[in-house]
């Protein structure tokens, strides 16, 4: 009896410039293959000194965006391994939530993690601040959306959230017309930007 052997699939083995160029089309593949290359590593890591699984998985997720970030600036060059960049990422995300938490120093964490023979994480700074400051924008963009109130609040979503047009908006809001859509349009995202810019300075006082 003749048996047929079936050729066993190759592992695909990814360079860093792919899983880069990938990350940023947003290939699931490739997303899926970092998840499992470094995540396990961060878990690993933090659990080790007081974490834990879902708090390793929320700071990877984040860190995760901020490589996402990074790898759609056609500016970014990648001057280290991708896992020691990722996982410096995730480090000092890690250090800014635990001193918020429990008011450690995040110098003293930080000093914690030179003990393991690592990098000194300030010099990812500049590309984490940019990360926050981009969320911080967009949580008072939202706060401010919420202000706004009905229907511009709807209004603005339909067109830059939703991507429709002024004729189909004109139609769920019941404007008479398009043009007459575009000038509501028009009126409710000047009332959006004062808004916005007054929780800002407020947000800052």
């Amino acid at each position: 009896m003749n048996v047929k052997k079936i050729p066993l699939s190759k592992q695909v083995i990814y360079t860093d410039p792919e899983l880069i160029a990938g990350l940023a089309q947003s290939d699931s593949q490739i997303i899926g293959e970092i998840y499992k290359l470094y995540q396990p590593m961060l878990t690993k890591w933090m659990v080790s000194r007081g974490g834990n699984e879902t708090d390793a998985y929320d700071v990877f997720q984040e860190g995760l965006l901020v490589l996402y970030e990074k790898s759609t600036d056609t500016a970014f060059c990648l001057t280290c391994k991708l896992s020691t960049y990722l996982f410096a990422i995730c480090k000092r995300i890690w250090f800014k939530k635990s001193q918020a938490q429990s008011g450690v120093s995040s110098l003293d964490l930080e000093q914690e993690g030179d003990q393991d023979g690592e990098m000194d994480f300030a010099a990812y700074d500049a590309d984490l601040n940019v990360h926050l400051e981009k969320e911080a924008h967009l949580n008072k963009l939202e706060q401010s959306l919420d202000q706004l109130g009905s229907p511009c609040s709807e209004l603005l979503k339909a067109f830059y959230i939703e991507d429709k047009s002024m004729l189909e908006i004109a139609q769920q809001f019941s404007y008479t017309n398009a043009e007459n859509a575009k000038t509501q349009k028009y009126k409710c995202l000047n009332r959006l930007k004062k808004l916005f810019f007054s929780t800002k300075m407020a947000l800052n006082v």
